[in-house]
């Protein structure tokens, strides 16, 4: 059996991750693995560590860019073409329009191919004029027409294809995120301390992610303002994958950016605290890690945090988009930091019950046979 694995661009996130765990955890003797992504990132280097094999979709970009869209089009059509595969996973908003169209038009010319599609968060949750909302909910309804099964890794979303009828019932499967906790090693607090800040600190609020507008940093820098004054012994990291266009603007001697940290989830012992100010998300690994770590963690109300973060037991849930509230609840945690522990014990298992890297592989993979 031969399978592609496609998504917009390589560098390393959740999903790419996703792709990762899912492609390296076939069986080699049994299915033909391909991975094909926009760019040479970190992901492609991880794929061919397994013996994988990546393919660049040069004008794969997430951007909407009308010449190089229908050049990706063809590309992915032409590499369908090529290889011929049985199935072909498609992750991420942008392949999932572009590879769901090529898939049509290699179909049209009678050849077989199962497609499947996994919406790590719709687009259509994102905060956005009404009407451009409209027009992005109009075209996942028209390219979810092309997939045989579409996977909702949150439950949020899964009820989001239901309300907004993305696609029927029969075509949606809820299949969530999953980690492996035995795998997963952390730093003890002194050397992860030392490691980050060349030194320990007394109170550490850490968040990890991307410098995107949707993982809400602007939220929680206006959040912890006022708490400098109030708690001087407190530090806010901000562990980033990227660079941040507005880094500079970021000016506070108790502030502490880390870009581009390699294996960012061995340093969250870290912290005592973790943030998540999220506008928009799927089921987040990082939201997972944290939890495996024991940390008590504050995350905004949106997404698959609902599917890890249960205000008063494992974590606290916050309205999104408001530092106000976000403040308030860490004033809480700050000053109570025992009782926030007690969060964290209880995050840790929850992941370790609900979220395993076996469990999402399994129904995962049972969609795939022809």
């Amino acid at each position: 059996m031969k399978i592609v694995y496609f998504i917009t661009k390589s560098h390393w996130g959740g999903a790419a991750k996703y792709v990762f765990d899912l492609a390296s955890g076939l069986d080699k003797n049994k299915c033909d693995v391909f991975v094909a992504s926009g760019g040479q990132g970190a992901l492609k280097e991880k794929v061919e560590s397994r013996g994988l094999k990546y393919l660049e979709i040069p004008h794969f970009e997430r951007k909407i860019n009308l010449i190089g869209d229908i050049l990706s089009l063809f590309e992915v059509l032409a590499l369908l073409w090529k290889i011929r595969p049985d199935i072909i996973h498609v992750n991420s908003s942008k392949a999932g329009v572009v590879c769901g169209v090529s898939g049509f038009l290699y179909k049209l010319s009678g050849q077989k191919l199962r497609m499947i599609f996994t919406a790590h968060g719709w687009a259509f949750h994102e905060s956005r004029p009404k009407f451009h909302l409209f027009l992005i909910r109009l075209a996942s309804k028209i390219s979810s027409i092309f997939y045989d099964k579409i996977i909702c890794v949150t439950t949020f979303d899964y009820n989001s294809a239901l309300r907004y009828k993305i696609a029927p019932q029969r075509k949606l499967a809820l299949i969530q995120n999953g980690i492996n906790a035995e795998e997963i090693k952390f730093l003890k607090r002194r050397e992860a301390q030392e490691k980050i800040f060349g030194g320990e600190k007394e109170f550490v609020i850490g968040t990890v992610g991307e410098w995107v507008r949707n993982k809400g940093w602007d939220i929680l820098l206006k959040a912890i303002a006022p708490l400098f004054d109030k708690h001087p012994h407190i530090t806010l990291a901000l562990i980033a994958g990227g660079e941040s266009p507005h880094r500079e603007e970021i000016s506070h001697e108790k502030i502490v950016i880390v870009e581009d940290l390699s294996g960012a989830h061995q340093y969250l012992k870290a912290f005592d605290v973790f943030v998540f100010p999220s506008r928009k998300e799927g089921l987040a690994y990082a939201l997972l890690e944290a939890s495996l770590a024991e940390l008590p963690i504050i995350a905004s109300a949106v997404g698959g945090n609902f599917d890890i973060i249960e205000t008063d037991k494992t974590g606290v849930l916050v309205q999104p988009e408001n530092h106000d509230m976000l403040a308030r609840t860490l004033d809480k945690f700050i000053e109570n930091p025992k009782q926030a522990k007690k969060f964290g014990k209880a995050a840790r298992e929850k992941v370790k019950n609900n979220f395993s890297i076996s469990r999402m592989r399994e129904r995962t993979y049972s969609l795939y046979p022809l």
